[in-house]
């Protein structure tokens, strides 16, 4: 399995014909349902095709805020341009060129129409709103920044409103995820919730259906037309993360849920078909999810030290930028360091959601210093002693750090000037860098289709994979350029394999990439 050893879950024996209690048929057949899987059920039912969409727990799965989409008529409302061959080219590079460029192309070039799609079904049928996430994650002047740091307004929210039948919830995604659940249900599309994918099923070099477990007992699902995984990614197996990631269990959290929704599922059932894993290191989505006033590292840009009392790395509050630096850091810790002039930094380093990250500030900073989450001392001594770094050092590196803000370069790590802000008004504060795993995308060897491949690059007939269970898209370190790509590009695939596997295509015979003027959905 592409040269790491994988020490994860047997594979269960294969089921006796005589076990199998029932069997039935369909065109296609959806292993999970969570945004990928959703979407992709709601788009092959809504072309026509016979669909039943397997899910291991009691409902669809869905947790999140963004949804990252290029070209959407959201953003042509707001005057948002975004360079699709640059964008595509910074995730690709992000990958260090290991990922397939075609995948991503492919994304960027599709998902504004896609996600156009929803969103009319969003505000038609289902009484949401749909804007740019302009407050936090959408940026709105990061695109102007250098290639390494530039960020564009991809972030989508989808919001409900007073009286739309989607039920609340605290993560905007669900409303999405339940949106087209619901849709493919009213195209004839069979949920079986409770009910888990054991093995996939084959004739020669084909998959021809899926066997699943439920109450009742084992049951084969025959997929005249294909089966899709759509079963997440690898962020609750610590043995497959440990195999292909390890980094990753440096994180101080893991906020995957429901626990156990993402143990690489489709991604044995796959090998075990004769599947070939990704041919690209996984990129988790660890974020400095610090939930308080400031978010170091991920809102604001401050000074940050390791154990020793040293800089260590760049101090953007790029998401990946220092939790990856952290993972690495002495003792897997890390502060953040910044003085009582924090509000005027603000302002200086966000000016367009500066009102945002300034509303009750003050009482999140009581609440912050009360918790024991930020330390404040009169001192920079003072401060070293409480977090437990060196004095000397500490002092050593922050009058570094204030000689490269003076001048406006900064000579260690490149920060932009507006980023940079000097420690030298007292109080000083400081509080720990987090590292959050958010989720770890890892999945099946695929081509430009989304068609599983063999070790060989060989498609095998049948076997697509969607969402974090398709490999190849990612590499390395989670892009933040397009912000909500995850979501975006599990929505994206979910809908082209759908509905190209609903009309006897592919993906590409529907919509090559390089060939976007002439063709269309």
């Amino acid at each position: 399995m592409d040269g790491r050893q994988f020490t994860g879950p047997v594979w269960p024996a294969a089921a006796e014909p005589g076990d199998i209690v029932s069997e039935e048929s369909c065109d296609i057949v959806v292993i999970g349902a969570g945004i990928a899987g959703c979407t992709a059920a709601q788009a092959a039912s809504e072309n026509g095709a016979s669909v039943i969409c397997c899910e291991k727990f009691g409902t669809f799965s869905a947790h999140g805020i963004d949804i990252g989409s290029v070209g959407t008529r959201v953003q042509k409302a707001a005057g948002v341009e975004i360079d699709k061959a640059l964008a595509a080219r910074l995730i690709y590079e992000w990958g260090q060129q290991q990922a397939n460029y075609h995948l991503i192309r492919t994304y960027v070039e599709k998902s504004g129409e896609v996600l156009d799609r929803y969103i009319d079904m969003a505000e038609r049928d289902y009484g949401m709103t749909v804007t740019l996430n302009d407050d936090m994650t959408a940026r709105a002047d990061w695109n102007t920044l250098e290639d390494k740091y530039k960020q564009f307004q991809t972030a989508h929210l989808f919001n409900r409103t007073e009286g739309s039948p989607i039920r609340p919830s605290k993560w905007n995604a669900a409303f999405f995820v339940e949106m087209v659940c619901d849709s493919a249900k009213k195209n004839g599309a069979r949920f079986r919730f409770n009910t888990t994918a054991e093995q996939l099923v084959k004739s020669g070099n084909t998959v021809t259906g899926v066997l699943v477990r439920d109450r009742d007992g084992l049951k084969k699902i025959n997929a005249r037309k294909g089966v899709i995984l759509a079963t997440g990614g690898i962020t609750d197996n610590k043995e497959m993360i440990r195999a292909w990631c390890p980094a990753a269990l440096r994180a101080d959290k893991f906020e995957n849920f429901p626990v156990g929704s993402n143990m690489g599922d489709g991604l044995v059932m796959g090998v075990m078909a004769g599947a070939a894993v990704s041919r690209c290191y996984p990129a988790p989505i660890i974020h400095p999810v610090n939930f308080s006033v400031l978010s170091p590292g991920m809102n604001t840009s401050w000074l940050t030290v390791n154990r020793d009392g040293r800089r260590f790395s760049s101090e953007m509050a790029y998401e990946p930028a220092v939790t990856n630096a952290r993972l690495n850091a002495p003792g897997n810790v890390a502060w953040a360091i910044w003085d009582d002039d924090y509000k005027e930094h603000i302002k200086k380093q966000e000016s367009r959601k500066a009102r945002k990250l300034l509303e009750n500030i003050d009482e999140g900073m009581a609440r912050a210093l009360e918790s024991g989450e930020y330390v404040r001392c009169g001192s920079l001594e003072a401060l070293a002693s409480r977090i437990g770094v060196p004095a000397d050092n500490l002092k050593a590196t922050v009058d570094r750090y204030n000689g490269w803000c003076a001048k406006g370069e900064d000579g260690d790590f490149g920060v932009p000037p507006r980023f940079l802000s000097p420690v030298k008004k007292a109080p000083f504060y400081a509080c720990k860098i987090s590292a959050y795993l958010l989720s770890l995308p890892h999945g099946l060897h695929v081509d430009q289709n989304s068609q599983v491949l063999t070790e060989n690059d060989e498609p095998i007939g049948g076997l697509f994979a969607v969402g974090n269970v398709q490999g190849d898209f990612f590499a390395n370190s989670y892009p933040v350029t397009l912000p909500g790509t995850s979501h975006g590009r599990s929505i994206t695939f979910g809908y082209l394999v759908g509905r190209a596997l609903a009309l006897g295509k592919t993906i590409s015979e529907e919509c090559s990439w390089d060939t976007w003027n002439t063709s269309g959905l």
